[in-house]
């Protein structure tokens, strides 16, 4: 029902965009998650308006009076989309609707849940020509479910409406800490398989926002309880209750769940929130109902110690985008969680009834490749996902042997290539969910130290150890072998990058050796 409170309006430009609205004589509400994020006293970026009527005109207007861009969102339900720029430079969108009903009760009836379902009137000062406040209007107690932290549907048939409404709803639980209230949780849990009906896109961004998400390993659990996992993700869903020998103590499922907690920790020690960073991260802790292990507080010290030196290469590194705005930093957690895809139709029972999972990791990165597809990823980012899990394997083996040797450092960067600082985080977070329940120092202490190489390797010897120019170009190669262009002219350049990167060769005069010896002995 219509509330008598006030919420003031300040944040410009957007009071200077509510004060245009109203001097143009229209009447218009704010809706949805701006109006959200004001009565919790959060920063948004997103202004949704419904108007009574021409809602592409008024868009289409917003953008040109503040030198935006315009889009058609809608040309069926008449809603457009202006991008202007905030105070600081970054976008704001302003979606504009037409009411979906005769009246704006009925507008947000139609809305997802009741936390969204609240709509701010926007008054006009006459006197100081602004729009300086704003009744609420709020019919389904959404303020209430704010207060309570409830997920809650306005109405049973919300997500029949709309099937993706239901990831939003897990959205909402990883981006404001609320939860599901129940009867909402048994709604979706019964509606779940009309999710399959929506566009890859569609789910792909919501997911985008849960999975990279801190406490994204719990969000997973609750993707699975409500349903939601095996329609969205079935290759994750398969992972439930196959069980895998020690040192392992959960079932795949869980054990997943666990190396994305993990990487958040690694995060955590990277993005710790005392350095302006706008994302911070907070290391996992345990959860009342979870039988997860994590890793003890002297492990995390000594794993602190050990990036510190390269923590801010590490940063740097993992702040690349991929593609559509999406940084490594949030591709790696979907390659936590996608790492042992491959698992269930890999797993072997010996003799001895050891369970073996023999080339999971390379059908698990064909499995990533068509789950990619169909979420509409970019390719980049299906290739960046696809190699992890390929590779994910290879740090534990180069630290089998530790101290890897320089060979076989180069064979791992010339295999993951750009990849091989996030191959070294995604292998440690593995690595401490394996042994949280039963921990190996011995081992523990290699791994660590490997992780140190390849770090080390990768930010301060890169261009020596693991990406040297060849000393000889083909065309020199060429006119010294006198071999006609084609593949062998490509094995012997890197032949001779692998022994520039092991110090075999350092000077043109060694590399003309090399190369004689190449192939005078056949090679």
């Amino acid at each position: 029902m219509y509330q008598s409170t006030n919420l003031p309006i300040y944040q410009s430009p957007i009071s200077n965009i509510l004060s245009f609205i109203r001097a143009r004589g229209t009447r218009a509400w704010l809706v949805g998650g701006y109006v959200r994020d004001r009565l919790l006293g959060r920063p948004s970026h997103d202004l949704d308006i419904v108007v009574t009527k021409g809602g592409i005109a008024l868009a289409r207007a917003i953008a040109a009076a503040f030198g935006g861009h315009f889009f058609v969102l809608d040309a069926a339900r008449d809603v457009g989309r202006a991008i202007v720029s905030d105070a600081t430079g970054a976008a704001l969108d302003v979606d504009v609707a037409r009411l979906r009903a005769p009246d704006l009760l009925g507008d947000l009836a139609l809305r997802d849940f009741t936390i969204n379902a609240i709509a701010l009137e926007i008054v006009y000062d006459e006197a100081a020509s602004v729009a300086a406040s704003a009744a609420v209007v709020d019919p389904f107690d959404g303020r209430a479910d704010l207060a309570r932290g409830w997920v809650r549907a306005v109405t049973e048939g919300a997500f029949l409406d709309d099937p993706l409404r239901m990831l939003r709803a897990v959205r909402h639980v990883a981006g404001l800490g609320f939860r599901i209230e129940d009867a909402t949780f048994n709604l979706i849990r019964r509606d779940a398989a009309q999710l399959p009906t929506v566009a890859g896109e569609r789910v792909r961004d919501e997911l985008m926002r849960i999975i990279p998400a801190p406490d994204g390993w719990q969000h997973v659990r609750l993707l699975a309880r409500l349903d939601l996992l095996r329609h969205v993700l079935p290759e994750a869903a398969a992972l439930i209750d196959v069980t895998q020998s020690a040192p392992h103590y959960q079932d795949v499922f869980d054990h997943t769940r666990a190396v994305m907690a993990h990487l958040q920790g690694i995060y955590a020690l990277l993005w710790p929130g005392d350095d302006g960073e706008t994302t911070s991260y907070v290391r996992p802790q345990p959860v009342a109902d979870d039988a997860t292990i994590l890793a003890a507080a002297a492990v995390w010290a000594e794993l602190a110690e050990g990036l510190a030196p390269c923590a801010a290469d590490l940063r740097g590194h993992l702040a690349q985008p991929l593609a559509s705005g999406h940084t490594r930093r949030d591709w790696l957690p979907w390659a936590a969680l996608a790492h042992d895809w491959g698992k269930p139709v890999m797993r072997s029972v010996e003799a001895g009834g050891r369970i073996r999972f023999l080339e999971h990791d390379r059908w698990g990165a064909l499995l990533v490749e068509a789950r990619g597809r169909a979420l509409k990823l970019a390719v980049d980012e299906i290739a960046y996902v696809s190699r992890l899990v390929n590779q994910h394997m290879r740090p534990g083996h180069l630290a089998h042997d530790y101290p890897p040797g320089r060979r076989a450092l180069y064979r791992f960067f010339r295999d993951v290539d750009t990849n091989g600082p996030d191959c070294a985080l995604l292998s440690l977070a593995d690595h401490l969910a394996t042994y949280a329940a039963r921990p190996d120092v011995e081992r523990w202490q290699r791994r660590l130290g490997t992780t140190r190489l390849i770090l080390e390797t990768y930010f301060q010897e890169r261009s020596a150890r693991v990406a040297p120019t060849p000393l000889l170009d083909g065309r020199e190669i060429m006119a010294v072998t006198g071999l006609s262009p084609g593949p062998r002219i490509g094995e012997l350049l890197e032949g001779l990058r692998e022994a520039q990167a092991v110090g075999e060769v350092t000077t043109r005069d060694q590399a003309l050796v090399w190369l004689k010896s190449e192939i005078g002995g056949g090679g």
